[in-house]
């Protein structure tokens, strides 16, 4: 499962562009399907892929969760349904438009779930390697929360997710 325990972090490896075309987001709200894909940078693939490998060989990390199709606000649903645990997302302190930072879909991010006691080691893993991250969340009980724009009950979020083409 993923998310293991209340308190522990969630660290996005890599950078947030905004990349929406060819997005879900696009296709789904917008009905936009022409744009360019997102950019593909096999150097930073490879190191971030690699950096993450060595956090997770070190035992540093609990969870591990790409962040595709759907951008980072699936990615964090499906942590979050997957396992039952809420989570506390923090809005971008940078980033200005909300919907670039939780749905583009840039390449070669990941989500690392981090218990306290890890996080200064994994932290300086990440910048001894120039990885780029941030603290997007913190894992609680049953709430899946995005600080000041929602919260939902994790139960009511599975429903809904595993409800949604029955209704359609």
């Amino acid at each position: 499962h993923l998310l293991k325990k209340e308190e522990n972090i969630i660290l996005q490896v890599g950078k947030t562009f905004g990349h929406l075309y060819q997005s879900v987001f696009f296709k789904e709200i917008y009905a936009i399907t022409e744009g360019p894909p997102p950019e593909v940078n096999l150097s930073n693939e490879r190191s971030n892929g690699e950096t993450v490998l060595k956090l997770i060989n070190n035992k540093l990390v609990s969870s591990v969760h790409d962040i595709s199709s759907g951008g980072l606000i699936l990615a964090l649903a499906e942590m979050s349904i997957s396992s039952g645990y809420g989570l506390k997302i923090e809005k971008p302190s940078k980033l200005s438009n909300l919907n670039e930072h939780y749905f583009g879909e840039d390449q070669g991010r990941y989500l690392l779930e981090i218990e306290s006691k890890n996080l200064q080691e994994a932290t300086k893993i990440l910048s001894e390697n120039n990885i780029y991250n941030e603290k997007v969340a913190t894992v609680q009980k049953d709430k899946f929360e995005i600080l000041g724009e929602l919260k939902i009950n994790v139960d009511d979020l599975y429903k809904i997710n595993n409800s949604w083409y029955n209704n359609y």
